[in-house]
């Protein structure tokens, strides 16, 4: 098999019960756009298209006006009839589960009849020969690229005509997701497409594939989101004995591995794979490998509804995540970003919340990892109340899967948080800074605790050290040097947010697990918050995380008061958990990162900007409204008819949780959630009494408390009595701050948090 084998990076800490923030080694968080990115290449870009006369790529503007699914009669690419007409409430079919196949039961896949190696990979040609669906430097919207076939999309019904050499050669077509080989069959007869279909043709000449094109047919589907159209040759993914999606030949019980320390994760015993030798987490299976294939991805926007695809391109496929993977719907990566695919970068806004982001070189495809069973977009709803902050997630998308034409259901198209991430988001060159996650010793790159996300010279080494330092620092009294060192290394706010957000979440797979951070070489690192899974009461296995009786403070210092406790002393709770620990590893108050926030409040600068930036949060952002709010809007993305549809895929028969698509548990968990954290923050800092604070501008221009902007320029909120926080005004262009309301022109300055305060910050 023509396999690329990729070192994926396991959670080291957690495995149990992690999904592994869907990929480990590519995240893609997102950072604030704190200057607008614009890719250079896109700024006076011209858009163009597939003429549906000519075939040719033109400019949009030089399109003919002529349905581009609705061909001449005579051409080479078939006769269309009504393609965006499909016949309500019709289907194409179920797949057949590639982990326990059913006798009878069709996949809509045919093999190639002439292969000449039946049992064997047909795509040993696929990375090196040229592919006219590939990117080329000057193509940013991906158009679909010419084709000897019809155009790919929505049909009611299709015949295809024999597609006509180019170059004189033979034209080969396969129909099962393999590249087509010298061997494979000639279409000689017109070709009536009566189901979901995907064909790959190229044509040879002198027996070497000149030009490879992909495209997936749909008959009679209706999908009203989003569609992503994978094709990957059938054998390699989904063969019950060799598929990379299948559980494989499995010789006895014991291949599951069987649940540590006899805990119940919800699926101990389940057999989610259909196969009574796979229990969770099957590490023996097919499924854990980390093979890459080669895939063809093709995108509708509109689902059934689009006329085009909105783009295509060749990439790899792995499987990705940690004990997710045992679940029947499995996560993947989707990667251009090699060699093998030139290094290719799709330029298109995958995500509305940030449009302005069109440089892509992976993403993900998500199961919604652990919570798989309770629901479908929690983690991506949690991470998403951090938008506008200074804490990078993971930006997200429900789209709908087909395998080779055959229906997968609803994923989460995810950002990946590798080092491209920040190419993406900020513009900065991806080989200048570093992305970093917490892992064992052993594991690749590994520095104190610490892995480099990512290869091509990526290291770990400078984030060691600054964790290292914070950790073992001297940070007490006014004007520090140390921490005013510290600063340069660190993003403070970014870190501060990150850690009142995990524990507002309630994750109980954190802090010693699922922890990433970006920047070094003069960019301060910057926290990003991702795979929250078990957080919000749903941590099974974790004693005190289903409900709200785990004090966060508790877990991650030690102690629920900063002045009463021994937290520094404290065991790790995972070593507690599964009987000694994992390598030192700790999940609760001794974890590198506790003791780095632990280090960090000695220090009076710091301990006031947390404080305060818990107020904000709590707030504005971490709110039963929002919560409520990105819930609705998640929902609103998928209509009813397409969640009916992935459930009657996938049924979540799961006894151990409660399947919940419209959120209910999330919903009910965060009524009180806001309040509950904040006492614990009052109780922790020993503060009493809130006070209602109003601060507004004149003028253009902004503040920001402790380092933090605000929401609004006319800000109303609850902080914590008895403290000061420190306002900085920010003039707006071609203004100037000129004073405060109350007579002081001092910038930035502390004030004393009271009843009632208002203050106006001046500018002209």
């Amino acid at each position: 098999m023509n396999k690329k084998i990729v070192l994926m990076s396991v959670c080291a800490a957690g495995v149990m019960f992690s999904a592994c923030s869907d990929d480990p080694s590519s995240p893609n968080v997102d950072p604030i756009y704190s200057s607008g990115y614009v890719d250079p290449a896109l700024s006076s870009a011209t858009e163009y298209v597939t003429d549906p006369t000519t075939g040719q790529l033109v400019p949009v503007s030089s399109a003919s006006a002529v349905d581009p699914n609705n061909p001449q009669p005579g051409t080479s690419s078939g006769v269309v009839t009504d393609p965006n007409n499909p016949q309500p409430g019709t289907s194409s079919g179920v797949v057949t589960d590639p982990n326990n196949p059913q006798p009878g039961t069709s996949s809509g896949v045919v093999t190639d009849p002439n292969n000449p190696q039946p049992g064997a990979t047909s795509s040993a040609s696929a990375p090196g020969q040229s592919s006219s669906s590939g990117l080329k430097d000057y193509d940013d919207n991906h158009a679909p690229k010419e084709s000897v076939l019809p155009p790919a999309g929505f049909y009611s019904n299709l015949t295809i005509n024999p597609p006509a050499a180019k170059q004189g050669g033979q034209v080969k077509c396969t129909f099962d997701g393999s590249f087509p080989t010298a061997n494979s069959e000639s279409l000689t007869a017109a070709k009536q497409i009566t189901e979901n279909t995907v064909i790959r043709c190229s044509e040879f000449v002198n027996g070497q594939p000149a030009d490879t094109t992909t495209q997936t047919y749909f008959i009679n589907e209706t999908v009203n989101m989003p569609v992503i159209a994978l094709t990957v040759n059938h054998h390699d993914m989904f063969d019950s004995t060799d598929g990379l999606y299948a559980t494989g030949n499995l010789t006895n019980n014991s291949a599951g591995g069987g649940m540590w320390g006899g805990i119940d994760f919800g699926g101990g015993n389940a057999t989610d794979n259909n196969n009574a030798k796979c229990t969770e987490p099957c590490k023996a299976a097919n499924f854990w490998k980390d093979d890459e294939l080669p895939v063809h991805v093709e995108f509708f926007e509109n689902g059934s509804s689009t006329k085009t695809k909105n783009w295509e391109i060749d990439a790899g496929i792995s499987i990705i995540g940690n004990y997710s993977r045992y679940k029947p719907k499995k996560s993947v990566a989707i990667k251009m970003d090699d060699s093998l695919y030139n290094d290719k970068v799709l330029k298109y806004s995958l995500f509305k919340t940030r449009p302005e982001a069109k440089r892509f070189k992976s993403f993900n495809l998500r199961n919604n990892g652990n919570r798989f069973w309770t629901d479908y977009f929690g983690d991506a709803m949690l991470t998403s109340l951090m938008e506008g902050t200074e804490v990078d997630y993971q930006r997200s998308r429900q789209v709908v899967v087909f395998y080779n034409g055959e229906y997968f259901g609803i994923h989460d198209m995810r950002e990946r948080l590798n080092r491209n991430f920040a190419t993406t988001n900020y513009g900065i060159d991806a080989k200048s800074i570093n992305v970093v996650k917490n892992c064992s010793n052993g594991d690749a790159g590994y520095q104190s605790g610490w892995c480099p996300s990512g290869t091509n010279g990526a290291s770990a080494s400078e984030f060691a050290q600054v964790q290292t330092s914070i950790a073992n620092g001297n940070f007490d009294g006014e004007n520090n040097q140390s921490y005013a060192q510290a600063k340069e290394k660190l993003n403070m706010s970014s870190f501060a947010q990150y850690m009142i957000a995990e524990m507002y979440i309630h994750n109980g797979d954190w802090p010693g697990n699922n922890v990433r951070f970006w920047g070094g070489a003069g960019q301060p690192f910057k926290a990003m918050i991702f795979d929250v899974d078990h957080g919000y009461g749903f941590s099974p296995g974790i004693t005190g995380f289903d409900t709200e009786s785990q004090n966060m403070f508790s877990w991650v210092l030690g102690s629920t008061t900063m002045d009463n406790g021994n937290g520094g002393n404290q065991g790790g709770n995972a070593g507690g958990m599964f009987g000694g620990g994992m390598g030192g590893w700790s999940m609760g108050s001794n974890s590198a990162i506790g003791n780095m926030l632990k280090s960090l409040l000695k220090n009076p600068d710091f301990k006031r900007l947390f404080i305060n930036q818990a107020a904000i949060l709590l707030n504005d952002y971490l709110t039963y409204e929002k919560v409520q709010s990105a819930v609705q809007n998640m929902l609103a993305t998928m209509p009813s008819s397409e969640r009916s549809r992935d459930e009657q895929r996938w049924p979540r028969n799961q006894t151990a949780f409660t399947w919940q698509p419209e959120g209910t548990q999330l919903l009910q968990f965060a009524r009180n959630r806001t309040e509950t954290f904040r006492q614990e923050v009052a109780t922790y800092f020993g503060l009493s009494g809130e006070a209602n604070v109003t601060i507004s501008t004149n003028g253009s221009g902004s503040v920001k408390v402790d380092g933090m902007s605000l929401p609004s320029n006319n800000y109303r909120g609850k902080f914590f009595s008895g403290t000061q926080m420190e306002l900085t005004a920010v003039p707006g262009a071609g203004y100037m701050f000129t004073g405060w309301s109350d007579g002081s022109s001092e910038n930035p300055r502390l004030v004393n948090v009271t009843e009632g305060m208002t203050i106006t910050a001046q500018f002209k």
